[in-house]
C-alpha cells in the first residue's frame, strides 16, 4: 500500500506508481552523474587555477629575473618595451615559470625589448614561436646554434634489387641517444624548421667524413637491432643500409632569433 505523499500522483494505478518511482531514482542517478562532470572540470582544472593564482608572483619573479639582464645597460638605455612583444610575452611566461628553458627565453626577450639598444632586434612573431616550442625544442636550438652548419645523417634499408627504401631513422645530429632520443629529437627538429628557425638541407653536405663516420658508428646498434626486429619480414640477405649525409643550417631568421631570445651573440660560433 503506497501512501499520498506529493511527490506521487495518488491518482495513478500501483503499476504506474511504481514505473514513477522507477523514473525517478534514474532521474536521481542522472542528478549524481551530472553533479560529477563540475567536479571532474575542477579537478582537471585545479593546477591552472594554482598558475592563475600564483600570477602576480610568477610576474614578481619576471622582474627578479630581468633584473641581472639589464644590470650593465645604462638607465637611460631602459625603456618602456613595446606593448604588442610586452604583453604577450609577459602572459606568456606567467604560466611557464616552472620550466628553465621557456622562461629564460621569453625573460630574454623581455630584456632586449627594454633596451633602447637592442629592441630594434625584437619581434612579436617571437614570442608565438617560443609558445610553439616545447622545453625540449629550446635545449636542442640552444645546441644547436653553436655551430651554424650541423652534420646529419639519415638511414634506409634499401632492397638490393627493387630499390624499395624503408627508413630507419630519418635525422641523426647526436651521438648521445640518451640524452637526445631519437624520436623525440626528429619531432623536434621538424618543428624547428616548421618555425623557420633551421633548415634541413639534403643537398649539401659538409667536407669533413670524420663527422659523418662519428654519426653512423653510433647508430650502429640502433640499426642493428632494427635488422633483427625486422628480419621476418625484411630478410637481411636481400637489403642492405644506406646511409645518406647532409647537413641542418641556422637560417638567418633563426639567428636574429637567438641573438633576442638566447642572447646569443655568435663569437664562438664551430
Amino acid at each position: 500500500i503506497f501512501m499520498a505523499d506529493k511527490s506521487f500522483n495518488v491518482d495513478l494505478g500501483v503499476s504506474e506508481v511504481i514505473k514513477e518511482v522507477k523514473d525517478m531514482k534514474t532521474i536521481s542517478e542522472m542528478d549524481n552523474t551530472a553533479a560529477l562532470i563540475p567536479r571532474a572540470i575542477r579537478a582537471a582544472l585545479s593546477p591552472l587555477e594554482k598558475w592563475i593564482a600564483q600570477r602576480e608572483s610568477n610576474l614578481a619573479a619576471t622582474y627578479k629575473e630581468l633584473e641581472p639582464k639589464l644590470k650593465n645597460v645604462p638607465i637611460e638605455n631602459i625603456i618602456t618595451p613595446p606593448a604588442y612583444v610586452a604583453v604577450p610575452a609577459l602572459q606568456a611566461i606567467s604560466y611557464c615559470m616552472d620550466d628553465d628553458q621557456l622562461r629564460e627565453m621569453f625573460a630574454e626577450l623581455l630584456a632586449h625589448a627594454m633596451n633602447a639598444e637592442t629592441v630594434g632586434n625584437v619581434h612579436p612573431t617571437y614570442v608565438e614561436i617560443i609558445k610553439q616550442m616545447s622545453p625540449y625544442d629550446a635545449l636542442v636550438f640552444k645546441r644547436l646554434i653553436k655551430q651554424l652548419i650541423i652534420p646529419c645523417v639519415s638511414i634506409k634499408y634499401i632492397h638490393k634489387e627493387t630499390g624499395a627504401t624503408y627508413p630507419i631513422c630519418d635525422l641523426v645530429v647526436f651521438t648521445d641517444f640518451k640524452e637526445h632520443p631519437l624520436v623525440p629529437t626528429q619531432i623536434c627538429l621538424e618543428n624547428l624548421e616548421r618555425l623557420h628557425l633551421i633548415e634541413i638541407n639534403r643537398k649539401s653536405k659538409l667536407n669533413e667524413r670524420e663527422r659523418y663516420q662519428i654519426l653512423e658508428t653510433c647508430c650502429q646498434e640502433m640499426v642493428g637491432q632494427y635488422i633483427e626486429e625486422n628480419k621476418h619480414i625484411l630478410a637481411p640477405e636481400f637489403y642492405e643500409v644506406s646511409y645518406d649525409e647532409f647537413v641542418l643550417q641556422i637560417r638567418g631568421f633563426g639567428q636574429f632569433f637567438a641573438r633576442a631570445c638566447l642572447g646569443e651573440d655568435f663569437r664562438n660560433i664551430q
